[in-house]
């Protein structure tokens, strides 16, 4: 795919007209329709796509939202099934106190036990075992003997842990905990778009701006040529043609420092997009005015649906509300109703032995309630409090977040009216600028106009058509500080992240 995508850059300035792409619905239509793509200019769109597929901020996003999501296995771990197993097998020739007593004794146990947690809360278990004994006494009914039993137990809790409350209710701490983490990576992926928008139109605006000095370099060296002449036929003073000189050395100063800007630029929107260091980029868009038609009360609308930490903090208060009640429960008395039967069978032989374990006959029946009561409860009681004003805090964070949001979409709306505004008249301004220019230029060819009012006028367009170029920044940079303050850029570029 990286492979692909770097087409994209390339060192040849021989810019051929841009091809644009179709939408970009999927991975494969996007390797597609790259292919398509003049290779030596990219759009804001292509920059961002390289940048959401190579960039390490999106995969560390990613990776945290991954490692979060772990916790959600180890938590449904208590309801994991365990099987247990075990042999033994003792030989006693110790010797014994009383005659009857066997001087030699060997006992081989088997068993094999599984238990398993219900969502209920309901603890199972089912062991089955088998002991074999052989003594050298006379004593015995059975010699060699096997005594097999099956034990069915059942532990239900009705205090702590109400029928798998508190077991249920971790489990579902851990979902909401990975939706959270999953909002926080959209809202880092979020972050990192406006970035990469920002970093683009900064370059955009530098090739503007190494254009607009281009202009004037080539203005004030036309203009050093003209004095030239005219002071070699004696129509202008050497003090002019000075003035012209100095004012070309300083537009050509300007111009160098204009070209390490742009290069400057295009190195950072190139560490953003983690783009090797032999490849160029050469923006497609151009720094011109785009209105934005929205209304403020539908942008606020707008950022209460879809921002992402506005989500986390309204999960915030989900979750340590669950989690209160949690805490709640676990100050409760542990009681467990408690229920056992075990069938055994007693036989010289294993397979009869084993046999009579299914028998109705050789049954053990037991039932009993157990309840352990903390006299102090200090620990559960701590727990409750600091979750209890965890969620005070939460419900706090949330307000603020509300009113945070509520001024940061109005600024930025402000923002953007205020920029429209203005920028119909900078452009007015830009336009006077140049019809002056090309005026006064007109009478300095008929040489009723001095080298001085040129270099003046020269520096007027430069003024306003640097001015207007910054503002038609802070106005493309204000539209992506609201398009975030919304939360609308992640879902721009939904499909393909």
């Amino acid at each position: 795919m990286l492979t692909c995508m770097s087409c994209l850059i390339c060192h040849d300035t021989n810019a051929q007209e841009a091809v644009v792409p179709p939408a970009l619905d999927n991975l494969s239509s996007i390797e597609s329709n790259l292919k398509a793509i003049d290779p030596h200019r990219v759009s804001l769109e292509e920059c961002v796509m390289f940048s959401i597929y190579n960039s390490f901020e999106v995969q560390l996003a990613k990776l945290d939202l991954y490692v979060t999501e772990t916790d959600l296995m180890y938590e449904e771990a208590v309801f994991d099934a365990f099987i247990y197993g075990g042999a033994s097998y003792v030989e006693d020739k110790r010797q014994q106190l009383s005659v009857f007593a066997a001087d030699d004794k060997q006992t081989n146990e088997y068993y094999l036990e599984i238990t398993k947690t219900l969502p209920t809360g309901t603890e199972l278990s089912a062991k089955w075992g088998d002991e074999r004994s052989w003594s050298n006494t006379t004593f015995t009914t059975k010699n060699p003997a096997h005594s097999a039993e099956l034990l069915l137990e059942a532990v239900q809790p009705v205090g702590k842990n109400f029928f798998g409350y508190v077991d249920r209710g971790k489990v579902t701490l851990a979902k909401l905990a990975i939706e959270n983490a999953d909002f926080e990576m959209k809202n880092k992926i979020e972050d990192f778009i406006a970035k990469v928008e920002k970093l683009y139109w900064e370059l955009v605006f530098e090739k503007k701006s190494l254009e607009i000095f281009e202009d004037i370099f080539k203005r004030a060296e036309k203009l050093y040529e003209s004095d030239k002449k005219n002071f070699n036929i004696g129509l202008i003073e050497k003090v002019d043609l000075y003035n012209s000189e100095a004012n070309l050395e300083k537009r050509r100063a300007e111009f160098i420092l204009s070209k390490n800007a742009y290069r400057r630029a295009e190195e950072d929107l190139k560490l953003a997009m983690n783009l090797s260091d032999e490849k160029r980029l050469y923006p497609k868009e151009f720094l011109d005015f785009e209105y934005v038609g929205k209304d403020l009360s539908d942008c606020l609308k707008e950022a209460f649906e879809k921002r992402m930490d506005y989500k986390i903090k309204k999960k915030d208060v989900d979750i340590l509300g669950l989690d209160l009640k949690i805490k709640e429960n676990e100050k409760w008395p542990e009681i467990d109703l408690n229920a056992s039967l075990a069938m055994n069978g007693v036989e010289g032989k294993f397979k009869k032995a084993v046999g009579k374990t299914t028998v109705a006959d050789n049954t053990y029946y037991y039932a009993g309630i157990e309840v352990t009561l903390p006299v102090e409860n200090r620990e559960a009681r701590s727990e409750y409090k600091r979750v209890k004003f965890e969620k005070d805090k939460a419900i706090v964070n949330l307000k603020d977040i509300e009113r945070t949001i509520i001024t940061e979409v109005g600024n930025s709306f402000r923002n953007i009216a205020s920029f429209q505004a203005s920028l119909v008249y900078f452009g007015k301004a830009v336009d006077l600028q140049s019809e002056k220019l090309a005026e006064e230029e007109k009478r300095f060819a008929f040489g009723r106009s001095s080298t001085k009012r040129i270099i003046d006028y020269q520096q007027d367009l430069l003024r306003a058509e640097l001015e207007n170029a910054t503002f038609l920044l802070k106005h493309r940079k204000a539209k992506v500080d609201l398009d975030k303050t919304m939360g609308i850029i992640y879902y721009k570029y939904e499909d393909v992240i």
